[in-house]
C-alpha cells in the first residue's frame, strides 16, 4: 500500500520532495523515487510496508533496468503469479508483490492487468519503448489522478499531490461542481479542478513524450447466465468465492483486522475471516456518545464479536468531534465530498491496533439493496400495466405500495431521469440553489445526461435491476464508497481490503437475474441466503444502518450555530454561487423538523468549508 506521483520534464530534486511529502500519510515506512534525465520521466512513491517488510522498496526494476514500476495497492495473488513467472523463467529478487507487476509485463505485455486480482493503480516506466504507463484497477478501488497539456503529465496517487507542481492549474471545473450538488461527489474522469483528471476505473494511460492515449482494459459484462432455478448452485459459488476472496486477502505481512457495523456484509467477512484466522480476528466498530434510538449498531456489533470470539474494539463519537474536525477532513479529501466519512475516526483508532482491515464494502452495490435498487421492480410492474391499458391497482408494488403517487411520477421517467429523485439537488431544485452567477456556471451542465451516457454503455444486459447496478458500479461506487474508503483510511495509514470486490465474485454477482437479488421483500436474497451459514436471524433481518453519521440530529443540537455560521449569508457571498434566500429557507425547514433536507444542509456545509480551503491553497 503506498501513495505514487510522477512528471514528466527536467529533474527536480525539490519537486519530488514536495510531491512525496504530500502523501507521507499514505507511505510513512519508505520512499524512493526515480528520474531519467535522457527521457525527463520522474517517477515516485511512499510506501507503507504490508508485503515483504524489508525487500519491497520501490520503485522496482527488471533484471537490466529497463523497466520501472510504482505501485499502490496489493496484488493478492502474488504468491501464485510469481510461481507462473518462475516457471518461464522470470527471476525474482524480493518477496514483494510489486515485483510480480514487473515480469508480468515483460511476460505478457499490456494484457497483464488481466493477470492480477487486486486493487491497484500502476505506473510503468518503459526505456525501450520510451513510455509511461498508469494503470486502474477493476472498479476503481486505489484513486489515480492525471494532468495533461501538450509536452506535459503529472500523475498522483491524490489532488494534492498534482496540485504541488507549479504548471498544474487550480482553476475550478463548474461542470464538475455541477455533478457535486446532485451527487455529493464528483464523478470520474472529473475532478473539481479543470486541469486534473481522473482515471476510470479499467483505464489505462499511455504517455509516449507528446501525447496522452487512454482505453479500457478491462470491461464489467452485465449479462445474464443464471435463471431463478439455480439459486442453489449459485449459494454454493458464491459462498466458494466469497471464502476465497477473503482467504487471499489475509495474506498480510503486519496486524490485521476487520470494520464489523453488525451488518450483514461486514459480520459475514468478520465470520470468515474468523475460520482462517489462527488467532481471534481484532473487530472494530463504531457508536455514538449520544446515540439516537434508532442506532444499534454497536449493538450488533457486539452480538457478532461474542459469537465468533473476536478481539473486539469500540471508538465512542460525538458531535463535538465533528465539529472540530470536519474542516481537516473535507481538507484532506481535497474537492467536495459529502459522502460517508465516519471512517476518518474509526480508521484512526484501528491504527493504533492494526494496519490492514478488511470491509463488508461493494455488496450492496452488486447485490442490490440501497432505496433506488428497490423502486425497479414497482416501476417496471406500472409501466407493464400501464402499458396494458390496467390500472397500477393492479400491479405489485413491493416495498412501494403506500407510495403510488411516487412510482405513477418515477415510471414516466427514464431510468437515469429517475435516478437522480435520490440526489441532494435534482436539476430543478438547482435552479432555486444557484444565484445568477451560480447558474451562468453551473446550470449548462446535466447530471442526468451524465448519469445517461453511462447507463447507455451498458450494452451486454437487459436486466433492469442489473443495468442500474451497472451506473452505480461506475458512479456510485468509486465516486463515493471507495473513494472515502482509501482516502479517509490512508490519511490514517491503514489499508482497507474489500471481499466483495474480487473480480471474480463481482462478475458472477452482475451475471445472475436480479430476480435473485431483490426477492419479494428480500433485499439481496442470494447473498443472504450465503450469509446465513454464518449469521443468526437477528442479524440478517436488522434494517442496514453501517457507520451512518446521525447528521440530523447532530446538526440541530451541537452543531447548529457551525451550521447557520457556515451558511450564513456573508460567507457564501465569499463566492457568490448560491442564492442565499433559498439557503435560508431550507436551514429554517430543517431546523423545524423536515429530516429529508438532511443531506442538502450537510451537502452545502461541505462546499462551503472545502471553497474557503481552496482559496488558500
Amino acid at each position: 500500500m503506498c501513495g505514487i506521483c510522477g512528471y514528466s520534464g527536467e529533474k527536480n530534486d525539490k519537486l519530488m520532495a514536495k510531491m512525496l511529502e504530500r502523501m507521507r500519510h499514505r507511505g510513512p515506512n519508505d520512499s524512493g523515487c526515480y528520474m531519467d534525465r535522457n527521457r525527463k520521466i520522474n517517477i515516485g512513491m511512499v510506501r507503507l510496508s504490508i508485503i515483504d517488510l524489508h525487500g519491497g522498496h520501490q520503485p522496482i526494476s527488471n533484471e537490466d533496468g529497463a523497466i520501472r514500476v510504482v505501485f499502490n495497492g496489493e496484488i493478492y495473488n502474488y504468491i501464485e503469479l510469481r510461481d507462473e513467472l518462475e516457471r518461464k523463467g522470470h527471476r525474482f529478487k524480493t518477496l514483494s508483490d510489486t515485483e510480480t507487476i514487473v515480469h508480468a509485463y515483460e511476460e505478457y505485455g499490456l494484457s497483464f492487468p488481466d493477470k492480477l486480482n487486486g486493487m491497484f493503480a500502476i505506473g510503468i516506466w518503459d526505456l525501450r519503448e520510451n513510455k509511461l504507463i498508469l494503470i486502474r484497477d477493476r472498479f476503481g478501488i486505489k484513486p489515480l489522478f492525471y494532468a495533461h497539456r501538450p509536452g506535459m503529465l503529472v500523475f498522483g496517487s491524490e489532488i494534492k499531490v498534482l496540485l504541488s507542481h507549479p504548471d498544474v492549474s487550480r482553476d475550478i471545473d463548474y461542470e464538475a461542481l455541477s455533478h457535486y450538488f446532485s451527487l455529493r461527489n464528483i464523478p470520474a474522469p472529473f475532478t473539481v479542478y479543470k486541469s486534473i483528471k481522473a482515471l476510470l476505473p479499467g483505464q489505462m494511460l499511455i504517455w509516449d513524450g507528446k501525447r496522452c492515449e487512454i482505453s479500457g482494459w478491462y470491461k464489467l459484462d452485465m449479462e445474464t447466465k443464471w435463471g431463478d432455478d439455480d439459486e442453489d448452485v449459485l449459494i454454493d459459488r458464491i459462498n466458494e468465492l466469497l471464502r476465497d476472496s477473503v482467504r487471499l486477502r489475509l495474506r498480510s505481512d503486519v496486524e490485521y483486522g476487520a470494520y464489523l457495523s453488525g451488518g450483514m456484509d461486514s459480520s459475514t467477512v468478520v465470520g470468515i475471516m474468523s475460520e482462517f484466522s489462527k488467532k481471534p480476528v481484532k473487530t472494530f466498530s463504531l457508536s455514538y456518545a449520544d446515540s439516537p434510538g434508532h442506532k444499534q449498531d454497536a449493538h450488533f456489533a457486539r452480538k457478532v464479536a461474542r459469537r465468533y470470539s473476536t478481539e473486539h474494539h469500540e471508538y465512542v463519537m460525538g458531535w463535538n468531534d465533528l465539529q472540530r474536525e470536519m474542516p481537516e477532513v473535507i481538507r484532506h479529501l481535497d474537492q467536495p465530498f459529502a459522502g460517508v466519512i465516519s471512517s476518518y475516526w474509526l480508521s484512526r483508532f484501528m491504527s493504533k491496533y492494526v494496519t490492514v482491515a478488511l470491509s463488508g464494502d461493494g455488496a450492496d452495490d452488486t447485490f442490490a439493496s440501497y432505496g433506488h435498487h428497490r423502486l425497479i421492480a414497482p416501476i417496471a410492474a406500472a409501466q407493464r400495466v400501464g402499458h396494458g391499458g390496467g390500472s397500477i391497482d393492479e400491479a405489485d408494488l413491493g416495498f412501494f405500495k403506500e407510495k403510488e403517487g411516487l412510482v405513477r411520477e418515477l415510471a414516466q421517467r427514464s431510468p437515469w431521469e429517475w435516478r437522480l429523485s435520490y440526489a441532494s439537488f435534482m436539476e430543478h431544485e438547482k435552479e432555486m440553489l444557484f444565484s445568477a452567477k451560480g447558474k451562468d456556471a453551473m446550470m449548462p451542465y446535466s447530471t442526468s445526461e451524465f448519469f445517461k451516457d453511462v447507463y447507455l454503455r451498458c450494452v451486454s444486459g437487459t436486466d433492469e435491476l442489473n443495468r442500474m447496478l451497472y451506473l452505480d458500479i461506475n458512479t456510485l461506487l468509486p465516486n463515493e464508497i471507495l473513494y472515502f474508503n482509501d482516502m479517509l483510511s490512508m490519511r490514517n495509514s491503514m489499508e482497507v481490503r474489500t471481499p466483495f470486490l474480487d473480480f471474480r465474485l463481482v462478475e458472477l454477482a452482475c451475471s445472475i437475474p436480479g430476480t435473485l437479488k431483490i426477492k419479494g421483500m428480500s433485499l439481496k436474497y442470494i447473498l443472504r441466503k450465503v450469509a446465513s451459514r454464518y449469521l443468526p436471524d437477528e442479524i440478517l433481518k436488522r434494517p442496514k444502518e453501517g457507520f451512518v453519521l446521525p447528521k440530523n440530529t447532530w446538526l440541530r443540537q451541537g452543531m447548529a450555530p457551525m451550521l447557520r455560521d457556515v451558511l450564513s449569508k456573508d460567507r457564501i457571498a465569499i463566492h457568490g454561487y448560491l442564492n442565499h434566500e433559498y439557503v435560508d429557507s431550507l436551514i429554517k425547514d430543517f431546523f423545524a423538523g423536515n429530516d429529508t433536507l438532511t443531506f442538502k444542509v450537510w451537502s452545502l456545509m461541505v462546499f462551503q468549508v472545502w471553497y474557503e480551503n481552496h482559496l488558500k491553497i
